[in-house]
Parts: C-alpha cells; sequence; structure tokens
C-alpha cells in the first residue's frame, strides 16, 4: 500500500500549486488554542511577533495564505523554546476534540477510529465540502491490514505534524487501545505515513 499511495499522491500533489489558501477555522483555531494552552497575552505576542497580513482576525469561512499558520506556529516556537513540530502536532491534537465539537455530524454513527477514518476521504471530505465549498482538503487513504490500520496523508500544505496529532486525537476519542505510529522515513512535511496498532501487553506480568 504505502509505496503505491504516497507516490500516487506526491505526484498529485506535485501537479498544483503550494501556495493555497486554507480555510480560516483552522487558523481561528490556532489562536483559541494558543489563548487556552497558554494565555490570551501570549496569543497577542505571537501574532504581533509573526506579522501575519491578516494580523491575526480570521472567520471561519474566509480564506487565508496557509503560510500564516506556518507563521504563528513559527513565532510561537521563538517565544516559547519549543520544537515548531512539537506544537504543530500538540495542536492537531487539541484540534480534533474542537472538530468533534463543532461538527458533531461528522462523528455521529462511528464507534470506531478505523471506520471513521477510512471514510475521511470519501465522506468526511465530503460533508466539509458542503459547508465549505471552496476549501481545499487533503488527501487520506486509509487501509485496515488485520487488526493494523495503515494511514497516508498527503497535503498541499505543509501540515503532516498536525495531522499526526489529529490521528492521535481521534484514537484517544474513540478509547481504544491504540499506538499511532510515524514513519521516521515519510517524505514530509507535505505527506506523512501512520500506522495504527494495538497496545501490546506484558503478558509476563497477566
Amino acid at each position: 500500500m504505502r509505496a503505491v499511495s504516497l507516490a500516487h499522491m506526491l505526484h498529485w500533489m506535485r501537479q498544483g500549486k503550494y501556495e493555497v489558501d486554507m480555510k480560516g477555522v483552522v487558523l481561528s483555531e490556532l489562536v483559541r488554542f494558543v489563548e487556552l494552552q497558554f494565555s490570551a497575552e501570549v496569543a497577542d505576542t505571537m501574532i504581533s511577533k509573526s506579522k501575519v497580513a491578516s494580523d491575526g482576525a480570521y472567520t471561519s469561512v474566509g480564506n487565508y495564505p496557509h503560510v500564516e499558520a506556518l507563521a504563528l506556529i513559527g513565532a510561537l516556537a521563538e517565544m516559547t523554546g519549543k520544537p515548531a513540530a512539537e506544537l504543530a502536532e500538540a495542536y492537531g491534537y487539541w484540534l480534533s476534540g474542537r472538530f468533534v465539537e463543532l461538527y458533531p455530524a461528522m462523528f455521529a454513527g462511528y464507534t470506531d477510529v478505523r471506520s471513521f477514518l477510512k471514510d475521511v476521504d470519501s465522506k468526511m471530505h465530503k460533508e466539509v465540502k458542503k459547508l465549505y465549498e471552496d476549501a481545499n482538503t487533503p488527501a487520506v487513504i486509509a487501509e485496515i491490514d488485520g487488526e493494523e490500520l495503515n494511514v497516508a496523508y498527503s497535503s498541499h500544505r505543509p501540515f503532516a505534524d498536525v495531522a499526526f496529532g489529529l490521528v492521535q486525537g481521534y484514537v484517544d476519542y474513540f478509547k481504544e487501545p491504540l499506538v499511532v505510529e510515524r514513519d521516521s522515513g515519510d517524505p514530509g512535511p507535505h505527506t506523512a505515513y501512520f500506522r495504527l496498532r494495538k497496545i501490546e501487553h506484558d503478558r509476563g506480568n497477566a
């Protein structure tokens, strides 16, 4: 799966442009994340230091350059001393819970993360298009391999770290004993490959 799917998605990504606008909901939630996890003052300073053109004034339906998200996270990394990738992953994890709150209908009827992730591309992103007609959604291909789930992610935007956090957040939302592993050799930051497998228990202590 990996060689075929990622190769196909890399080709798909290279056919498009890299400067892709994104919906303001992701940016406004990023500011909210910083306000709640750090403080409103930190969020204000982050926006000021990032020098984003929007000055941090985002509407959920508006379109903004995706580089503003990178600038904001980069400014936050400089302020906190934490790696930008770590902050992006933490944001993705937090954002998964916000998506559940904001779009409950998209999660209705799902009882496990495997079924949900398998439908992200075919169903969830179609629902996103209904809400935001001009949204540019990433490509997500999920395939079940025995008791494991393999997920290939690709986007015009370099948000693989955010996607890693999102997947981990969804696993916790469905309360499944799974660990999410990211292929250390993935092309990143536009593409990533994740493997979801059951947590191995030490039988010797059983």
